[in-house]
């Protein structure tokens, strides 16, 4: 690219007549706007030299009294003469600018147009209601003021090749009026809406320039907008709009694009409506319809699947196996945080042993601990549902004494006998024998401290741990008991092999996508469940990064997807040292684990200014609040927007700025449909549609 090349088939627009490091001036006239097909506000225009070459001003065109000394050279400057310009500025329409004799020029129009419509027969002007041709195109001039966005010139590449570059400032200005501005052509527009992306060796279409929803003059030729998808793996992007103003559209292509592109990157898509799964009646396609090969690009996990729905997968975990005994604390904390019952005070604090723990110990104390875990695991039987003990438990062996074993027979439902010296609790013959046993224990627990007291031990059977634990079988008076753990049900899917959480970061490492329905949920449920996949993600990443071991050590790239996002990172909860958010820790410190966000809301102002200053690519359609847009004018040049983010409200209408890009670019972004993948991927697509197995080609 050079130049030359930038203005090749572009039209002329006028000249700058005033200029500065920042502004200039621009004079044009209506023919010329009207053969470029209209100047709207924030059009990119190039301005180049009137005198070519690097020398734009020759000694003898001094006055003798501003001539500095001469210096004597051994070879002769660049001629202004020279066929290619050294370099050309990069402008950006901003409004309309005075003439020197703008007064003149305003009382000529207003006398003009004031005889057109008084002179006018019958309701219509004619030629001779109008001002002489020769006033008429003095009239035609007028001025434009423009941003000086920057420079294109010419460096030397690594490979001691000259090309074209740009530099976001002006070296210099000249007041002799030697700038010819021009309107590029398509093809040169998209280069310098695309640019540095231009010379990329795959970029992605993101759509085609668009200053205003208005167009009446061009003649539509597109000019294409190319982004690296690079820019936004492993950073901060922001996508700033109203609802359904294209928000999710553009993140869908940005996560089709990843996921198309030549790195490994693990992507999770949390899905607030159902619209990334499967197709809608607002959306063509969907991330979860896309295949490779016949294979789906996409895992997508819902929270209840309906029966039949054999390609999602539930977001859910066995939570009756020990393995996830952590998750279920979790989840038990989440539901008892705020009960004041000294009960369950108790219940909260008891440190409950892992299979770990239990395994280091021996004698007494890993009896008691296995009493401990096993009654913990009663109650959350209890509590999710007798009958939905799987018959596959892993059960309880335990040791009891006979005496022990007869008293709690005495109360319980079921016979309760030993095998091979030790006591199984788990399921047997379709009956829950731990919960049976537990809660006979709690019933009898007197008796069955005096026993073993009278056996010569000097310390209860049922000591203070155990009875904590027991005391969620009491469901007498008001006290609820396990009956505050009821929905723990809700999160428990008993065909589950492994933590949903671990599962999905496996996908995640990977390099898989990874689309989470939580469309189908209630809100607090969903809220918890995705918050601990993030926080498991979090700190799997942490860890690994504090690995001593080289394998463990190479985090894999991460991009996680939000809708909504002001809910996550609201500035309150952001200031907050003692959050515990895992969306609040990824915007601080998710670039050193390789976690990349890309995040959605229409509400600016909420999201704490620290995460906004570490945004590295920007996003923005409608927005209908003064409040939203001043503070989005914070940011590199959305002032210069401010008045058609909020007036127009064109759906998928963006302005664009890119981590690499130097300039914001308004483009109209693709539809993410059929057309798009086909162009842009080698994705078929395969509609998540009861009894439809059929796939449609993504390339004809």
């Amino acid at each position: 690219m050079s130049v030359e090349n930038l203005l090749a088939d572009g039209l002329k627009v006028g000249g700058v007549f005033s200029t500065g490091y920042d502004e200039c001036d621009v004079l044009t006239n209506d023919w010329w706007t009207q053969e470029a097909g209209g100047l709207p506000k924030h059009s990119l225009l190039v301005a180049k030299p009137l005198l070519e070459g690097s020398r734009l001003v020759d000694d003898d065109e001094v006055h003798t009294g501003h001539r500095l000394p001469s210096k004597s050279t051994d070879s002769e400057d660049e001629s202004r003469s020279s066929n290619e310009a050294s370099h050309a500025l990069l402008l950006r329409v901003k409004g309309p600018a005075d003439l020197p004799d703008e007064g003149r020029l305003t009382s000529n129009r207003h006398d003009a147009i004031r005889q057109a419509i008084t002179a006018e027969k019958d309701g219509e002007p004619t030629d001779d209601d109008f001002v002489d041709v020769l006033t008429r195109r003095e009239l035609q001039y007028s001025g434009i003021r423009a941003n000086v966005l920057g420079t294109f010139y010419y460096t030397e590449n690594e490979d001691g090749n000259r090309e074209l570059t740009f530099g976001s400032d002006v070296q210099t200005f000249f007041s002799a009026g030697h700038y010819v501005v021009h309107k590029p052509a398509p093809e040169a527009l998209a280069w310098i809406a695309s640019y540095p992306t231009s010379d990329s060796d795959s970029p992605i279409k993101l759509g085609e320039v668009k200053y205003t929803s208005t167009r009446i003059y061009d003649d539509r030729t597109p000019s294409p907008v190319y982004i690296d998808i690079e820019d936004f793996i492993g950073s901060k992007t922001a996508v700033f709009g109203m609802t359904r103003k294209g928000k999710s559209n553009t993140m869908k292509i940005l996560a089709a694009a990843i996921a198309a592109g030549e790195a490994s990157v693990g992507q999770l898509v949390f899905d607030p409506s159902g619209e990334y799964a499967y197709e809608n009646d607002q959306d063509e396609c969907a991330l979860g319809e896309l295949y490779d090969g016949g294979v789906s690009i996409s895992t997508v996990y819902k929270f209840n699947p309906a029966e039949g729905e054999d390609d999602y997968k539930p977001l859910r975990s066995n939570l009756l196996d020990r393995n996830n005994q952590q998750i279920v604390q979790s989840y038990v904390r989440s539901l008892l945080v705020g009960e004041t019952a000294d009960y369950v005070g108790k219940f909260l604090s008891t440190k409950i042993p892992t299979e770990n723990e239990i395994d280091d110990l021996e004698g007494g104390e890993r009896n008691r601990a296995k009493w401990l875990q096993s009654a913990y695991y009663a109650v959350l039987s209890k509590a999710i549902g007798e009958d939905r003990l799987p018959d596959n438990f892993e059960p309880f062996w335990i040791k009891v004494n006979d005496n022990i074993i007869s008293l709690v027979n005495e109360a319980a439902d079921l016979e309760h006998t030993k095998i091979k010296g030790s006591l199984p609790l788990g399921k047997w013959n379709g009956e829950n024998q731990i919960v049976d046993f537990w809660e006979a224990v709690e019933k009898r627990q007197d008796d069955i401290n005096k026993a073993y007291r009278d056996e010569g031990n000097n310390k209860d059977w049922v000591d203070d741990d155990l009875a904590n634990v027991l005391e969620m079988f009491n469901t007498d008076g008001s006290q609820s008991g396990y009956g505050k753990l009821t929905e723990l049900r809700h999160f428990h899917n008993p065909d589950s092999e492994e933590d949903v959480a671990a599962e999905i970061y496996e996908k995640l490492d990977q390099g898989e996508m990874v689309v989470v329905d939580i469309s189908n949920g209630r809100e607090d449920l969903v809220e918890r469940e995705t918050t601990r996949i993030v926080n498991h993600v979090r700190s799997k990443s942490r860890e690994r990064f504090r690995s001593t071991e080289k394998e463990d050590r190479t985090l894999p790239e991460i991009q996680i997807y939000l809708e909504e996002a002001h809910r996550h990172f609201e500035k309150e909860e952001y200031r907050d040292g003692e959050s515990m958010s895992p969306y609040v820790e990824l915007a601080k410190e998710g670039a050193k684990f390789n976690i990349g966000m890309t995040y959605a809301t229409q509400e600016v102002s909420s999201i704490d200014r620290r995460v906004l200053s570490n945004t590295s690519n920007w996003i923005v359609t409608h927005l209908n609040s003064d409040r939203e847009i001043k503070r989005l004018a914070e940011y590199y040049n959305f002032e210069d927007f401010k008045s058609s983010l909020k007036n127009v409200e064109e759906k998928g209408f963006v302005r664009l700025k890119t981590s690499s890009g130097e300039y914001i670019v308004p483009l109209q972004v693709d539809l993410f449909d059929r057309e798009w993948i086909t162009t842009n991927t080698a994705y078929s697509i395969q509609k998540r549609e009861e009894g439809d197995d059929d796939v449609e080609s993504g390339s004809e």
